[in-house]
């Protein structure tokens, strides 16, 4: 009898890995656990058969903005923001919370740190020192987040550190080992940004308005702002999604202060050319995910190849079945009957269809009709001059996502990185220690007593 497959070790489970033998460029090396288990969930969400994921290029691509962490075992000297008081108004001790931020060289304060008292499971009434810290760690340092890294390790170790340069921080040193490993600070929020490259002589306006009609007409939770942004499930508490114009965004908010260097034309020209993507993971996400099976996420654990995996599944759940059109020639315009041709030659041509329509229910009397006999809605915005009609699927797929170009990597002014080795390095030498082997296992209390906090 042929041995039935072993499930991986840590992963999604029993899903099926059908899209694995559909992709095209399959890699030959041997996939690793995150591939294998994270595959899993992404082949059963996929209903087209045509589609092609490029994991190794979306790792390229991926963007980490926005990062929630929670600290246990730390403190820091905080402006309070509250205290409880008891019945006769004296203050509780331990009750204060604490809230700050971390300003950054640009003057942006993006970071921000609280820090409260929380009750522990292994002892009900006892109070542990929590800090919370949330923010783009990316912003913080360079001034913009179009472009960021894709090691979460890395910049959730210097987003404490900005904590650490605005307020005094209490952070053991074993602790600040583990956090430079990337093993300590569990995960409570994650944006990941792709950059979406736009095919020629197609508006963003249509695109944006396109996608958002597409999940509502799925019944998808959507808001949009016409011709700019729109927003897949906004209050959801596991995951969100949206699809903007950073351009529009960086202009109107005067963000284009950027430092004078190579790069800065090229971080421009990137924005002008692409739309961004992004994906909001909260905690519940991770609580409630297989692959994760409801144990405390840290850095570590959401490598980029992790990462990708994450944002190839929520690619899949989009709702992608519908087409930016093109214009109609006037063969095509003459077919359609009046008095909807009008309407429809109005549309297109960018006018306002409303002023040519007696009143709203005629309005929507033709509206009723367009969409119905073609397909489209004339209150999106009309199509711009392509030859054919392009399918969403299409344009929001791996292979038209776009890496931060090498000009901009390579200049420190515009584009973070820290090496954390180096980082490893201090802390053991600071220590005294040769090796390490701490890892995931909860952190003994001796560990924490020793009196080596500074």
């Amino acid at each position: 009898m042929k041995e039935k497959p072993q499930a991986p070790a840590y992963g999604f489970g029993a899903r099926t890995t059908k899209i694995l033998s559909s992709m095209a460029g399959r890699s030959k090396s041997p996939h690793t656990a995150a591939n294998r288990a994270m595959s899993n969930t992404v082949s059963n969400t996929v209903k087209q058969s045509d589609m092609q994921l490029h994991h190794a290029k979306l790792m390229e691509c991926i963007n980490i903005d926005t990062v929630g962490v929670e600290l246990p075992h730390a403190d820091a000297s905080l402006p309070r923001a509250f205290t409880v008081v008891g019945p006769h108004g004296e203050p509780i001790p331990d009750s204060h919370w604490g809230r700050g931020r971390a300003e950054s060289d640009f003057g942006a304060k993006t970071i921000r740190v609280w820090a409260r008292g929380r009750k522990t499971k292994q002892s009900e009434g006892v109070k542990q020192r929590m800090l919370y810290i949330e923010g783009s760690p990316a912003y913080h340092y360079q001034g913009h987040n179009v472009v960021s890294s894709n090691d979460l390790t890395m910049l959730t170790h210097e987003m404490v550190r900005a904590v650490y340069e605005t307020h005094p921080l209490n952070l053991h040193r074993g602790l600040r080992l583990l956090l430079a490993r990337g093993r300590y600070a569990e995960v409570t929020r994650l944006d990941v940004a792709v950059l979406v490259r736009m095919p020629d002589e197609m508006s963003k306006a249509a695109l944006v308005n396109a996608v958002a009609l597409a999940n509502v007409m799925a019944g998808g939770n959507m808001s949009l702002y016409a011709n700019e942004a729109t927003y897949g499930d906004p209050s959801s508490q596991v995951q969100a999604w949206k699809l903007y114009d950073k351009f529009l965004e960086l202009l109107r908010k005067g963000k284009f202060e950027l430092p004078e260097s190579d790069a800065k034309d090229a971080l421009i020209d990137l924005c002008g050319r692409t739309l961004r993507l992004e994906f909001v993971y909260r905690k519940k996400f991770f609580q409630n995910h297989a692959f994760f099976k409801g144990r405390p996420v840290y850095p570590a654990h959401l490598t980029p190849d992790v990462i990708a995996w994450m944002v190839m599944e929520s690619l899949n759940r989009l709702h992608l079945k519908g087409r930016v059109h093109r214009r109609y020639g006037m063969d095509e315009l003459m077919s359609i009957p009046l008095p909807y041709r009008s309407t429809f030659a109005h549309w297109q041509n960018g006018l306002k269809v409303r002023q040519f329509l007696e009143d709203d229910a005629e309005f929507k009397k033709h509206q009723r009709f367009l969409r119905a006999r073609l397909g489209i809605n004339i209150e999106d915005e009309p199509p711009s001059v392509i030859g054919d009609p392009v399918e969403l699927f299409d344009i929001l797929h791996p292979k038209n996502f776009v890496p931060a170009p090498d000009v901009v990597k390579a200049d420190p002014a515009v584009y973070h990185q820290a090496c954390m080795k180096a980082a490893i390095r201090d802390q053991m030498d600071k220590m005294g220690r040769k090796s390490v082997g701490v890892g995931l296992a909860p952190i003994p209390v001796q560990f924490l007593d020793d009196g080596d906090s500074d």
